[in-house]
């Protein structure tokens, strides 16, 4: 059925305004009349009790998705657009109705002014020739015949400015215009949160490019291709005290030279703009406040990246890291150091320590909180107030007492020659590595008479073992590990061991303590290795020696089944696109002693280093070095 006039409300968790709006709207209400709120995907599902109101729910996408879907679906003869958070008079439906029969005019402008409170601002028309401020250019101050609006519709691709592209769009000229002096909009300028403050704080994802230049002449033609690519993506802005190309405001707003801000300055220098620095999107962001130089969540981090980078954009957060970490990440995926002052923008946020918080800069639509560890001290508990609870195996799960998605970590094996007999790679405290059992282990070998060498890579050596040779930590022991006879690990717990896994994907049999997590990664006893008593008197050490297993099992893991599993969660994604960049280097001089993370040692003050010029501009904004001319 066909309606005189169309109200179309975008909405994104706008309540309480919006009720307050039907509120006024509800005693205004006729037959002629058809509103319609265009739920755009907000956090609470908005409903309402008034019958006249058509609730339109989708996927958030904008408030110009939302117009455009209300335009599609609008019966009436004309258009009127309200934002949820503003009012209207309580004459609105009725004035704009009556100028519409008695004037049938094509356009409609509406006279408007801010509410109490926060910034002020009064437009009231006196006549058609009324103009409205420059800064103005939005569509809740129009009606529109629907005849003329066609198949024009609002930019997808703008946060911001989007309403001053469609009335560009919508041509005036040759329309039969129309004005109505009574106040009929009432803009709230105080609402939290409203797209201009986010924009205004860096929090927006938008580009609002200003372009300065005394004067526009004639001869400045190459701007028309300029703004014309520009607007399908950003905000057009121009300063100018004379503008003598008027195709230019097809693209943007033209206005005398004032304060305003923005993510980009073009055309001449000016103390009038002030810059908005973006927020760094991506679709994964992994943290962590400290990244060593070997542990399991290192190991996770590096093979989820390698993995999973294929399907998605991923930025590895940190507060501190390991030089040798971030070189291999790099190949893989964008790393950066933690600026709290700086807004991220992500689809997911994975949190790798239970013992870690969400950073506060980091904007998120789901967290995910892994659990690697199983459950060492009464004291240890899991985060509740997580989207989705990720641990690595059933073992975890247990131990915490837990519900959680089980997620076998992904692994990297790689194949190489053989070297040695004996291989750990752990850490050796007496709290849940099993160096107590280590050392027994290297005895009962010596004191029956198998010849051995056990290397271990550790950076806690132990005393009292029997030709256990202790290396400094590797990231890569997939060649030792395949070149030895067992892999070794003799934990109290282990909520997923990498080292066990490794060493079987490399066909490697394994000494292991009965550790709850065996069945889920399909050790076998007897088949792939031997499960040695947490005592381990009584333990035959003779059939290690003598048994024929190396070579002879085979071993699956199942990499595909645990990428399923984490595209499930994720959703859909892009690749990580590392740009090869060859990138400058620059002398820099210390300011002040301070300790560089990446170059792993401290730096004495006037200390002179050479640098990526991308590294020093970072430690210039910390007021740690100067640039060495």
């Amino acid at each position: 059925m066909e309606k005189f006039l169309s109200i179309i409300i975008p909405c994104y968790n706008a309540e309480p305004y919006i009720n307050e709006l039907l509120d006024c709207l509800n005693p205004q209400i006729t037959d002629e009349v058809e509103v319609m709120v265009i739920d755009d995907g907000s956090q609470k599902e908005f409903k309402t009790d008034y019958k006249w109101a058509t609730v339109i729910r989708k996927e958030n996408g904008g408030a110009s998705s939302a117009r455009n879907l209300g335009i599609d679906k609008a019966k009436g003869q004309y258009l009127a657009f309200i934002d949820a958070d503003d009012l209207v008079s309580d004459k609105y439906i009725e004035t704009i109705i009556k100028v519409a029969k008695t004037e049938k005019f094509d356009y409609c402008y509406l006279s408007w002014k801010t509410m109490s409170g926060g910034w002020q601002q009064e437009v009231q028309l006196k006549s058609i020739e009324d103009k409205f401020p420059p800064f103005n250019l939005c569509v809740w101050n129009r009606i529109y015949k629907r005849s003329i609006v066609g198949e024009t519709r609002f930019n997808e691709k703008k946060l911001i400015a989007e309403d001053a592209e469609f009335i560009r769009e919508v041509k005036e000229e040759g329309r039969k215009k129309s004005f109505i002096s009574d106040f009929m909009y009432y803009y709230r300028s105080t609402t939290p949160n409203s797209l201009t403050k986010r924009f205004h704080e860096g929090k927006l994802n938008t580009r609002r490019v200003v372009y300065y230049f005394p004067r526009v002449n004639k001869q400045m033609t190459f701007l028309i291709k300029e703004f014309e690519e520009l607007n399908k993506d950003a905000e057009i802005i121009l300063l100018t005290n004379q503008n003598e190309l008027p195709q230019l405001e097809k693209y943007a707003m033209v206005m005398s030279p004032t304060r305003i801000c923005g993510t980009e300055l073009r055309g001449y220098p000016t103390r009038l703009f002030s810059k908005v620095t973006l927020p760094l999107t991506t679709q994964i962001v992994i943290w962590t406040e400290r990244t060593f130089y070997i542990g399991g969540i290192e190991t996770f981090i590096f093979n989820f990246c390698k993995n999973m980078s294929k399907y998605y954009d991923i930025l590895v957060l940190y507060n501190e890291i390991d030089y040798h970490q971030l070189q291999r990440l790099q190949q893989y995926v964008r790393c950066e150091q933690n600026d709290s002052n700086r807004k991220i923008v992500c689809d997911t946020l994975i949190i790798n320590r239970i013992t870690d918080s969400a950073p506060l800069n980091v904007e998120f639509k789901q967290k995910i909180q892994m659990v690697h560890t199983c459950k060492m001290m009464d004291s240890w508990s899991v985060p509740s107030d997580n989207d989705i609870t990720v641990a690595v195996s059933k073992a975890v799960v247990k131990s915490f007492g837990i519900e959680a998605e089980v997620i076998n970590n992904l692994t990297n094996p790689i194949s190489t020659n053989k070297a040695l007999i004996l291989v750990s790679a752990t850490r050796t405290s007496t709290f849940e590595k099993g160096q107590k059992r280590m050392i027994k282990l290297s005895k009962m070998l010596k004191d029956k008479g198998i010849p051995f060498i056990w290397i271990c890579f550790s950076d806690q050596p132990i005393r009292g073992a029997d030709n256990i040779i202790f290396l400094e930590p590797t990231l890569d022991i997939a060649p030792y590990i395949k070149s030895a006879d067992y892999l070794v690990q003799l934990s109290d717990k282990e909520s997923f061991c990498y080292s066990i896994v490794e060493a079987l994907e490399l066909g490697t049999p394994v000494l292991t303590t009965p550790i709850d997590v065996l069945p889920e990664i399909d050790f076998k006893d007897g088949e792939n290795g031997y499960s040695i008593p947490f005592d381990i008197d009584g333990f035959d050490v003779g059939k290690i020696y003598s048994s024929q297993l190396k070579g002879t099992f085979e071993y699956k893991y199942d990499n595909n089944k645990r990428i399923k599993q984490w595209k499930k969660i994720l959703g859909k994604g892009t690749p990580t696109v590392i740009e090869e960049v060859d990138e400058p280097t620059v002398k820099i001089k210390a300011i002040r002693t301070y300790n560089d993370i990446l170059l792993h040692r401290q730096i004495a003050k006037d200390e002179v280093i050479e640098v990526k010029s991308s590294r020093a501009y970072n430690l210039m904004q910390k007021n740690l070095v100067e640039l060495v001319v």
